[in-house]
């Protein structure tokens, strides 16, 4: 100890002399300022030098002097020592402790760098002061730093003197803290071999003991920056509780196959929180002594990789001979596979005889799937031995394999290998539940012909539950199966499985198949969503990416990517049904990160499957967590591990399922919306009249924020009937809208499908409906009348008193309603001529489609009694919605109503309940542009995959969605206003709310707020020529606009889980602040060149986390290196915008060039009206290109005719 060298005077008694040594021309930053201070004189003279030459090698010179002592004291024995100044080389001879630590919380955290770091300066055997040398310590920080001391190379508890003690026994020997001691030592006493194993490691070959994650991990950039975690060598991850208060600690895994070492169970390789944890890395093979000495029997902890391997070492000797001579070292290596498991341990040296004869008495396999039918072990040179049944066990929940009672001698090599079972038990993760439906008992399982057992699911299919195939051709193009049933049990007696199938696989593409399952016996409802495929298959095998291999029994199709040998769907898996109100379709996952089926909330981008369940149903229902809404698409994309990506696509009716591995080619490439609707816009459900739309129109101006439209919802109508204008409150509206139209506005007005049946004078709409035939009716068998619901209609001649409840007021005041079926082509006739005679009353550049899932405000129809099977009313299997007790007519139509599709075939409302939304809106995006003979935009609340071809959509009426501000409720200021600047970059930017709730526009705060909007909307208008080129993009390319960051950097798995940052494009990041309170918001940069929007200037961070400042009036946005941005100067509308010079972004990347594109039309023109121009430009450090043109411009600015533009550096 104090050999730095420690001094309690400056320097001597006498002090130092004023020359060089002691006051050298520089000193460096060190205590008191002095090169003295609290040690020698610098110019006093060793053996080795001038003290000023020496002074760091005090410590090591002490060292070699103090190994001397020791060998001759101790002779051939080895010892300890430690000592607290170190120099490379001193690992030779040495340990080192952190020195005199203080008992707080700051320390027990740097206690774990300091020992990394001692690591890589050849110091192993390293450690801290547990629970702090000086100040008293804390019961709770003295425990968690026992906790994690206890896997400290060096474990030692010591403090000063003058302080309370702080060994375990002084807290009492029933106290927390002596249990937890006590529990965590053993653990230590029991890995003592493993460490040990690990010394010997490091001083015959250097390597580390403790270590950073990032040492075996070093490909995962995200390990590089993990301290609060370490790993005792490659196989044990430590994970310390360093804060007070707390009982979880976040904990990075990389990945890799990890076991938790407490409950020996396998979990995923995704961050996941804990209490203070031990885990075992899959490939991991160590020994133990239990609990107290070198006299007790020995183990095998095996811990399967996702190979189904493990390797591992022991070195043994005496503990205390300076010789290595006499030692045994092991070496393991386990192999295990679905039908057996082969364990060799293999002596490769034996120059030592254990004195206690130790043995292995139990070895424990982590991550064997069952129960193996024998196990056989074999000495070398010796005859087998089978191991009787009492000898090993297995849990099936957490898929370990125990034997005991083993006697292999220490330094003899074995090999033990075990045989399956013929039908193995199931893992956890590999089982299905037999029984998804509510109030599950064992006799009901049983009844299915399922297994039981603990664990979730507990009820699931044996491995031979469902089909067995057989090939009927097999071709260049495709596949052809017929699938027979394996069992006679009936799942569901309601819904009886079908016994013969046919399957059909196409090769469209080489990056697209389809494969559908059907019924051949049956003419079946099948999904009447046209998509866009191939007209000639592809054919050629080896220009295909991917390779498709049917499994027999059970039938399952497996995909493989070629590239990587990734099953991106594998379906060979118990438990596939197909019955006539019940499909289930299982299939293995490439990674734990799958993204999309929607329309739910969900808390994250990426999906949550440890076990969770979404409805998949069009239903009025508000975003809620796992809530189904408005609309519905089953469709996910995959991410694997190589950071390949693929999507799925299921169709699927009542007894036919169809997959495709592609999507926007199939589904057609969205529309290409006006260019004003890319404007701001404002709405509101409960304007008095149009002179409060006036009003909001005008303090709009005044305050020059800009926008392009505005709204009208249900109160511009007479008793919320379709086509009729309220004369009262808005009969100024054609006028107003005439006014705002010629000064650059837009208008756009609601339209809900429910049309009202009850009017005592003339409604058009209903008469010409009623006339055409256009409305649901029951089936003929039924009645043949239409189905009534009640929607927002009124009755006619009755005052509405607000102020009862819903039910009653639905009741007393709702008009029976007509809901048209726009699958007739007699209906999308009706509904153009109702929109072109409102036309000629009141113009509108759009139309806003809602309540189309469809909505009722009666469950089925007036009076509740729906006619027909009530099996399609309620079936065998109700997915998880919301209400879901009342069946699926809940606020919606009788699912035994029915629709008749364009082809004359009729079918139930069961069978197209969620295209009923898709349905509605080809037919009104045809409407507007027959009438108004422009592009226009349709907003519509209910869609389903091939929507976008015709629509827009908004997240409906929500608390947290698009809505900008929110519907329900009363907004707050500071929710508003960072909503309107998040809101400034959605793609379809629109502030509205819900009746009874207070005002919530740019201009019905304060001053403040309307400025904060306009200088964000002036951003937005800035970048509208960029925002109209992505959806250009979108609408003949099918790329994405809003994109998550990991479709631009897949391959930075930090991208993976990233939610609360978004692009428009490949070039701007929008990092915006969505907690109440902050001023600073955590965002990720990926490895790119990043430029601050606000500043233009370079960030110089990458692939990293990083604080940003976000004052309530700024929002984060960053312009991508690399790219060209189109830009224009904003106005109050895109009328005025778009007649301003045009400029451009240039944001270079770190090669000092970019590239960027910039499409331009009339913005709103049709058919041969719109006449396209597209630009693509290249930038380097002398000259900005188009495709044919060269525009010579600075290094530093440029200033040029075309594009007067800015270059960001």
């Amino acid at each position: 100890d104090m050999n730095e060298v420690a001094n309690f005077k400056q320097g001597s008694a006498k002090g130092c002399l004023d020359n060089n040594l002691n006051y050298p021309p520089y000193t460096p930053q060190i205590l008191d300022g002095v090169m003295y201070s609290k040690t020698l004189c610098m110019d006093a003279k060793q053996a080795w030098g001038t003290h000023y030459d020496v002074h760091s090698l005090y410590g090591y010179s002490m060292v070699l002097a103090t190994e001397q002592a020791l060998r001759r004291v101790f002779g051939s024995n080895r010892t300890l020592m430690l000592t607290r100044s170190s120099f490379p080389g001193v690992g030779k001879y040495s340990g080192h402790w952190l020195g005199d630590n203080g008992a707080n919380w700051n320390d027990i955290k740097w206690a774990i760098p300091g020992m990394l770091e001692f690591g890589l300066f050849g110091i192993p055997y390293i450690g801290a002061d547990i629970c702090g040398f000086f100040d008293d310590s804390s019961e709770e920080l003295c425990r968690r730093w026992m906790q994690v001391g206890a896997f400290y190379p060096f474990s030692r508890n010591h403090n000063a003197e003058g302080y309370k003690p702080q060994d375990p026994a002084y807290y009492g020997a029933d106290s927390v803290l002596v249990k937890s001691s006590r529990h965590y030592l053993r653990i230590r006493y029991t890995l003592l071999p493993y460490l040990y194993t690990l010394f010997y490691k490091a001083h015959t070959r250097g390597d580390t003991v403790v270590r950073p994650l990032l040492h075996e991990f070093y490909n995962d950039i995200n390990t590089w920056e993990v301290d609060r975690q370490f790993l005792w060598g490659p196989y044990l991850l430590i994970t310390p509780v360093l804060d007070p208060g707390v009982e979880d600690v976040q904990a990075y895994f990389p990945d890799a196959r990890w076991y938790d070492y407490e409950t020996v169970r396998m979990f995923s390789n995704h961050p996941r929180f804990g209490t203070f944890e031990l885990h075992h890395l899959g490939s991991f093979d160590y020994l133990f002594v239990y609990f107290y000495s070198r006299r007790n029997p020995m183990g095998l902890i095996i811990a399967l990789d996702d190979n189904n391997k493990a390797s591992g070492e022991l070195f043994w000797d005496d503990g205390d001979s300076r010789s290595t001579a006499a030692f045994i070292h092991f070496q393991q290596m386990c192999l295990c596979s679905q039908n057996s498991g082969i364990l060799k341990l293999q002596v490769t040296n034996n120059g030592y005889k254990d004195p206690n004869n130790l043995k292995f008495e139990k070895i424990t396999v982590l991550g064997v799937p069952a129960r193996p039918a024998s196990i056989t072990m074999t000495p070398d040179g010796g005859s087998s031995t089978t191991l009787p049944d009492s000898s090993f066990t297995h849990n099936a929940g957490t898929q370990v394999l125990s034997i005991i009672n083993l006697a292999l001698e220490l330094g003899k090599s074995y090999t033990v290998q075990w045989t399956m079972t013929a039908s193995p038990e199931i893992p956890e993760l590999e089982r299905f539940d037999c029984h998804p439906e509510e109030h599950a008992d064992e006799n009901k399982c049983r009844a299915r012909g399922c297994l039981e057992t603990a664990g979730v699911p507990w009820c699931y299919y044996a491995n031979d539950y469902g089909y067995s195939s057989k090939v009927i051709s097999s071709t260049s193009s495709g596949i052809t199966l017929d699938l027979t049933r394996n069992t006679r049990i009936s799942s569901r007696p309601d819904s009886p499985d079908i016994n013969n199938l046919r399957v059909q696989i196409w090769y469209h593409k080489s990056d697209m198949l389809q494969f559908k399952i059907w019924d051949p016996t049956n003419e079946r409802y099948e999904v009447p969503v046209p998509l866009t495929l191939p007209s000639t298959p592809e054919t050629d095998e080896g220009k295909r990416l991917y390779e498709v291999k049917i499994s027999q029994n059970p039938f399952g199709i497996q995909v493989i990517r070629k590239k990587t040998g990734t099953k991106i769907w594998d379906s060979a898996v118990p438990g596939f049904t197909f019955s006539d109100l019940f499909i289930q379709v299982s299939t293995r996952l490439s990674s734990n990160f799958v993204y999309g089926f929607g329309e739910t909330e969900h808390p994250s981008y990426k999906h949550d499957l440890n076990y969770h369940t979404w409805g998949m149903f069009s239903k009025d229902q508000p975003p809620g967590y796992k809530m189904n809404c408005y609309g519905v698409h089953p469709f996910y994309m995959g991410l694997e591990n190589s950071s390949d990506a693929h999507g799925v696509l299921l169709l699927n009716s009542n007894a036919m399922v169809s997959l495709l591995l592609c999507f926007i080619y199939l589904i057609g490439r969205p529309v290409l919306p006006a260019y004003w609707s890319l404007g701001f816009q404002l709405c509101r459900y409960g304007y008095a009249n149009d002179a409060e739309i006036e009003d909001l129109y005008n303090d709009m101006r005044a305050a020059g924020i800009p926008y392009d439209v505005q709204y009208a919802d249900i109160d511009y109508m007479e008793r919320q009937l379709d086509f009729v204008l309220d004369k009262v409150n808005f009969g100024g509206l054609p006028d107003l809208v005439n006014k705002m139209r010629a000064e650059g506005m837009r208008f756009i007005f609601i339209l809900d499908p429910a049309i009202s049946g009850n009017e005592t004078t003339d409604y058009p709409a209903f008469r010409r409906g009623k006339e055409a035939d256009v409305f649901i009716k029951w089936p003929a068998e039924l009645g043949n009348d239409i189905v009534w619901g009640k929607v927002w209609p009124d009755f006619p001649n009755v005052t509405v008193d607000e102020n009862l409840d819903w039910d009653t007021a639905v009741e007393l005041y709702r008009a029976y309603t007509a809901f048209p079926d726009f699958f007739r082509t007699s209906t999308a006739t009706w509904w153009q001529q109702e929109i072109s005679n409102f036309y000629k009353e009141l113009k509108f550049d759009g139309i806003w489609i809602d309540m189309n899932e469809p909505a009722s405000f009666v469950h089925g129809t007036v009076g509740g009694k729906c006619l027909g099977n009530p099996l399609l009313e309620n079936p065998p299997y109700m997915p998880p919605l919301e209400s879901k007790h009342m069946g699926l007519n809940h606020k919606t139509l009788c699912m035994n109503s029915e629709q008749i599709l364009s082809n004359g075939k009729r079918v139930k409302h069961y069978d197209v309940h969620n295209l009923y939304g898709w349905s509605h809106t080809k037919p009104t995006y045809d409407a507007l542009l027959s009438v108004t003979g422009k592009r226009g935009i349709v907003v519509t609340r209910s869609t389903y995959p091939t929507s976008g071809q015709w629509a827009g959509h908004w997240l409906g009426d929500n608390n947290t969605g698009a809505d900008i501000c929110g519907f329900f409720n009363p907004s707050e200021y500071e929710l508003c206003l960072r909503w309107m600047q998040l809101g400034a970059f959605y793609p379809y930017s629109r502030n509205h709310n819900g009746k009874g709730n207070p005002r919530q526009d740019p201009v019905a705060w304060d001053e403040r707020f309307a400025n904060i909007s306009r200088d964000v909307l002036n951003i937005r208008y800035t970048l509208l020529p960029y925002l109209y080129e992505l959806m250009f993009e979108a609408h003949t390319k099918g790329n994405t606009v809003v994109r998550p960051l990991l479709h631009e950097f897949v391959e930075e798995k930090a991208t993976w889980d990233i939610h609360r940052q978004f692009l428009w494009g490949p070039a701007l990041l929008i990092t915006p602040a969505l907690d109440k309170g902050v001023t600073k918001v955590e965002g990720y940069l990926p490895n790119a060149r990043w430029y601050d929007y606000h500043t233009a200037k370079y960030v110089g961070v990458r692939a990293q986390k990083v604080s940003m400042d976000t004052p309530l009036d700024h929002i984060n946005l960053h312009v991508r290196g690399g790219y060209i941005l189109p830009c224009q100067k904003p106005e109050n509308n895109t009328m005025y915008s778009r007649k301003n010079p045009l400029g451009l972004i240039v944001a270079l990347s770190d090669s000092g060039t970019a590239k960027g594109s910039f499409f331009w039309d009339d913005g709103e023109g049709i058919g041969e009206k719109k006449v396209p121009k597209e630009l693509v430009f290249s930038f380097n450090e002398v000259s900005l290109s188009d495709k044919n043109n060269t525009i010579h411009a600075s290094k530093f600015f440029c200033d040029v005719q075309m594009f007067p533009c800015s270059v960001i550096y």
